[in-house]
């Protein structure tokens, strides 16, 4: 559907156009599908959701639209609600793997890159009005305020782990009370 949404945005435009776009876009997600965009495009091609026009361009057809509506909205499917890939998440679930230094060296070192990563994509609000991307500027608004809810998480955690609740103490609690400051 990245493949299908971005020949609509950008086309009629070239496959190597579309592959160069996500790969260097700022999200790994769309990065990791880059190497992809021919292979998709020449499926949706022979779906008859993409067409070629006679300068070898791509574009989206009729079908191609009304699918790429469907899978837009306005309905959402809760599976692509509650679906967050988080890898920096999943390592705090073994992060009692690591000398107690090392959990705060990691922790440290993702809120650099972090505060690095909410920089970059305050730049691409710029770029997108370039553009004339009205709702990838609110998109990448998204990435923003994700990530300073992860620097905040990464901030709240960074004090738990350095301080860590005693064994027999109420978890909940304190972690609730310390959520809700």
């Amino acid at each position: 559907m990245t493949v299908l949404g971005m020949a609509w945005l950008r086309g009629p435009c070239t496959v190597y156009a579309v592959m160069k776009e996500l790969s260097a876009s700022e999200s790994t997600y769309h990065r990791s599908r880059a190497g992809t965009a021919y292979s998709v495009a020449n499926r949706l091609t022979d779906l008859g959701l993409l067409e070629k026009t006679d300068d070898e361009l791509v574009q989206i057809t009729a079908a191609g639209l009304e699918k790429l509506r469907r899978w837009v909205g306005p309905d959402v499917p809760m599976l692509d609600v509650a679906h967050s890939a988080d890898l920096l998440r999943l390592r705090f679930f073994f992060l009692e793997t690591l000398a107690p230094a090392q959990r705060l060296e990691f922790i440290d070192n993702a809120l650099n890159h972090l505060k690095e990563f909410e920089q970059r994509c305050l730049a691409l609000i710029p770029e997108n009005e370039k553009l004339g991307d009205y709702f990838g500027a609110l998109a990448t608004v998204n990435t923003i305020l994700e990530t300073r809810a992860r620097i905040a998480w990464l901030q709240m955690a960074r004090e738990m782990v350095e301080n860590p609740l005693p064994a027999d103490s109420d978890w909940t609690a304190a972690i609730l009370e310390t959520l809700n400051r």
